[in-house]
């Protein structure tokens, strides 16, 4: 790990992410079960993610304190930014090699990472959600966008064994937006994702083809030579410390980066509208059971009440209603709380039918409440004769309204 340079805070701390612009050939068996292949590397992702997130937690407090985040954390949270961005890059179809379960750096990775390890302003440690929401809206917009694009390169992957180069190089791009993204909000750079969006320069043909590494328009800043080796053999991967930090793609690969981020933000506002049958039907089953539930809860309760209300005579009549209702209030308070609880399963389809019964359930408490308040025998029995017969009349309509929404 270099040591850290407070000087170097700001625009010039960089997250350099090396990765073979040439797609690579690929065994089709594996790209047609890429997904089950997966499987085990989404358990190490999970359990590495957790445990990142309360190495960042800690880091947040010592970066505040201290401006930095110290040398372990450091350590530790680029090994996981390293695991994330080569199950990434195989899930891509960007890497032709499973890339194992180990945590440490391998020579035979295919996803470098290089991180500058510089101080930290105090009030952009603060702030960085804040400061980072603005990148984060673009990362989910391309997590949604991507999966048509993956889904081509898939298809393609499978009849022809790698990926299209454009295609190849679009993901590639937003494989290095993800992983940027990822180091400034666990803190490990102090510099925002957008610089290199679209590469770091244009490709451009050399003897009729286009080649990787080639030397960019006066667009781009700086030159690579071309890998005579990479350009024949595309299937072998280099080394992760000859990888190419330098991206220069074409102009393809940026055109569908672009509509990957347009389609990922549409995607990202129609995507409630589209609901999962089978989701639906667990919600309307869950949602059907507590309603009904709270229903006969509800109506029992009342049931006491009237009893209980019916027996109050003489001059303690009252404080007899008082507390009946007290009582009936109490069972209705629980299951209206019960039922506000479960709302998160409720389909978007009986949201408002769902609603509409909770708000009879809160009139009925508040005439309840009102019984309960009052001492005049006179205004008791007024609202237990008039008024909560008719709100009770109204719970039981918006009831069988929810079990027509619901499917009963």
């Amino acid at each position: 790990m270099p040591p850290v340079s407070f000087g170097a805070y700001g625009t010039g701390a960089q997250v350099r992410v090396g990765i073979s612009l040439v797609p690579p050939r690929q065994s089709r068996w594996s790209i047609l079960f890429r997904v089950l292949l997966m499987l085990p590397l989404g358990v190490v992702f999970v359990v590495v993610a957790f445990a990142a997130a309360v190495v960042t937690f800690v880091a947040w407090f010592c970066a505040l304190f201290v401006g930095r985040v110290p040398d372990g954390q450091q350590h530790f949270l680029s090994n996981a930014l390293r695991v994330y961005g080569n199950i990434l890059s195989y899930g891509y179809l960007l890497s032709s090699r499973w890339p194992g379960l180990t945590f440490n750096a391998k020579p035979g990775d295919q996803v470098s990472i290089d991180i500058d390890h510089v101080g930290l302003r105090r009030w952009s440690v603060f702030f960085r959600l804040v400061l980072g929401f603005p990148a984060s809206l673009v990362g989910v917009a391309l997590n949604f966008g991507v999966y048509p694009l993956l889904l081509v390169a898939w298809v393609w992957g499978v009849v022809a064994g790698r990926e299209p180069r454009s295609i190849h190089q679009a993901l590639a791009l937003v494989l290095r937006y993800q992983l940027r993204l990822q180091a400034y909000s666990t803190l490990l750079t102090p510099t925002q994702p957008f610089l290199g969006f679209l590469g770091d320069g244009n490709e451009v043909p050399l003897n009729g083809s286009e080649v990787a590494g080639a030397t960019p328009s006066s667009t781009g800043t700086g030159a690579s030579s071309v890998d005579p080796v990479t350009v024949e053999r595309p299937s072998v991967a280099p080394a992760a410390a000859s990888l190419s930090t330098r991206w220069f793609v074409t102009k393809a690969a940026k055109v569908l980066v672009v509509l990957v981020l347009g389609a990922g933000a549409l995607l990202y506002f129609l995507a409630p509208s589209f609901e999962n049958p089978l989701i639906v039907r667990l919600q309307d089953s869950l949602s059907r059971g507590t309603v009904t539930a709270s229903h006969t809860a509800a109506v029992n309760a009342m049931r006491r009440f009237e009893t209980a209300s019916n027996n109050c005579r003489g001059v303690y009549a009252p404080e007899c209603e008082q507390r009946a209702a007290t009582r009936a209030n109490a069972r209705l308070s629980t299951q209206s709380s019960l039922l506000r609880t479960n709302n998160v399963f409720v389909p978007s389809g009986a949201l408002t039918s769902v609603t509409n019964y909770e708000s009879a359930m809160d009139s009925l408490e508040n005439e309840l409440f009102a019984v309960q308040a009052s001492s005049s025998l006179s205004s008791q029995l007024l609202i237990v004769k008039n008024e909560i017969p008719t709100t009770l009349a109204r719970l039981n309509r918006d009831y069988r309204v929810v079990e027509a929404r619901l499917g009963a």
